[in-house]
């Protein structure tokens, strides 16, 4: 098995644990992280490219579009 698809696997059970969730794709940490209540969030490092988390998401049912405020430079994704 590859790289990339260890990693996507990776991906796949993190989403899996908590699919009610929303995630965040940081692509400057190359990190996704799960919003828990209160503020707090919860992350993994991958070794995928910014476009190869997005598209995985978009995958698993997840839409994923950038904030509404310009400063914020990650990817916000909730399930649709």
């Amino acid at each position: 098995m590859s790289d990339t698809s260890n990693e996507l696997e990776r991906l796949n059970k993190f989403v899996e644990a908590a699919p009610q969730n929303s995630y965040n794709i940081d692509q400057y940490k190359s990190q996704i992280c799960r919003q828990l209540p209160g503020g707090q969030e919860e992350c993994i490092k991958l070794s995928l490219e910014y476009t190869q988390m997005f598209s995985q998401m978009q995958k698993l049912g997840f839409f994923c579009a950038l904030p509404m405020d310009p400063k914020k430079t990650h990817m916000e994704c909730t399930r649709v």
